[in-house]
């Protein structure tokens, strides 16, 4: 079983989506292209060397705190966009939904989930297709051409960068070792019959591979995923998955359970043959991490 969330890396998982702030203009959609693109290699060298420097000799804390507030002042970004919108705290936006392409021409049609940002320091490749290799090269692009003055300085790409790496997964049950005991039974089928495990592995459950497990499209939509493999979307972190609904790179499924049961009769994986039980019990460990 595979649960394939939001997560470009809003980064992403997936890729960094910008919402309007309460109060202010409806949410714009995000031309995903210009988080990938309209940055000469030159430019992008200077900033990551900059950055870089940076990095190594000014103290963590200054630039946590200089990051979390360029990533939640809308009055930096265009038209008042920020990402504390899509990514609040660092989680998802509940509130949200998807983000529907087109957003240029050429585009595909149809819907993009944006993930939380837990653990993002350690879950590369970005963005729903893995376009995007690194985090600080992700970050100059998306302040070259989503911040008003476009400036992707070593300083800012550094600050953002020290920031989304302090972010972590709330602490939940699995954390604390106090899982129920459907809980614990939903482990071992992840670990073992569901074979969850085998792309959601490690510390945040996930191997940072695409993989094309057949998600089904939304109706009229036709994103074709990453070239290679073929139709295929970045795996994203679990923790914290109960409160990223909707579910898949396109927010096709509404609930953990239509998730499970996906894995087990129609996904690539299919059939797992899991009893009714043994679906609850999945549900109860995802809800618990």
């Amino acid at each position: 079983m595979k649960v394939m969330l939001l997560a470009g890396a809003g980064i992403v998982a997936a890729g960094l989506l910008l919402v309007t702030q309460p109060g202010t203009k409806p949410p714009a959609r995000l031309d995903a292209h210009r988080l990938t693109g309209d940055v000469s290699s030159g430019q992008l060298r200077r900033v990551l060397e900059a950055a870089d420097v940076i990095d190594t000799t000014v103290p963590k804390a200054e630039l946590i705190a200089e990051g979390k507030h360029l990533f939640r002042d809308p009055a930096l970004y265009q038209d008042g966009l920020s990402c504390q919108g899509c990514h609040t705290e660092g989680g998802a936006n509940a509130d949200l939904g998807t983000q529907v392409h087109p957003t240029s021409a050429g585009d595909f049609v149809g819907p993009r989930d944006p993930p939380a940002l837990w653990g993002v320091g350690d879950t590369a490749p970005y963005l729903w297709t893995g376009s995007a290799p690194d985090l600080e090269g992700l970050l100059t692009r998306l302040i070259r051409n989503f911040f008003k003055d476009g400036n992707p300085t070593g300083e800012r790409v550094a600050a953002l960068a020290a920031y989304l790496r302090s972010l972590e997964p709330p602490v939940s049950s699995f954390d604390l070792g106090t899982m129920s005991s459907a809980a614990l039974r939903g482990q071992r089928l992840f670990q073992g019959k569901a074979g969850c495990i085998s792309c959601h592995s490690g510390p945040l459950l996930t191997d940072n591979r695409l993989h094309n497990t057949l998600v089904p499209q939304v109706p009229g939509a036709n994103d074709p995923g990453a070239a290679n493999p073929p139709h295929s979307f970045n795996t994203p972190q679990l923790r914290d998955v109960a409160n990223t609904a909707p579910y898949m790179h396109n927010g096709v499924f509404t609930t953990l359970r239509q998730v499970v049961e996906f894995y087990d009769k129609t996904a690539s994986t299919a059939p797992l043959n899991l009893t009714d039980q043994e679906m609850n019990d999945l549900v109860a460990y995802l809800n618990a991490l």
